[in-house]
């Protein structure tokens, strides 16, 4: 990972979100501790470089709305889709 101090630190939280559950921007600034921080947040997302590794596809935007993805948001739906195959009760109306 290169990376500024930020997006460091934006990346490494990215790795704290389970496989097979999805996050907001707001949320993911909000556990990064400023809240308005959103758009920042947001562009260092799109700035990982590692998006397999550094599961960015995690992030929806606030209404669980497919955002963008460097890999577009078919390979993104597909990506979540197969993390959430199998797991008991959930569904997700964007699959």
């Amino acid at each position: 990972m290169v990376g500024s101090e930020f997006q460091e630190k934006v990346w490494t939280h990215l790795q704290k979100i389970p496989y097979g559950e999805t996050i907001s921007y707001k949320e993911l600034s909000r556990r990064m501790g400023n809240e308005m921080a959103i758009r920042a947040v947001a562009a260092a997302n799109g700035a990982n470089a590692i998006s397999i590794i550094i599961p960015c596809h995690r992030i929806v935007g606030s209404k669980g709305e497919l955002t963008g993805y460097a890999g577009g948001i078919a390979a993104k739906r597909k990506l979540l889709k197969l993390e959430t195959e199998g797991r008991e009760g959930y569904q997700h109306e964007l699959f």
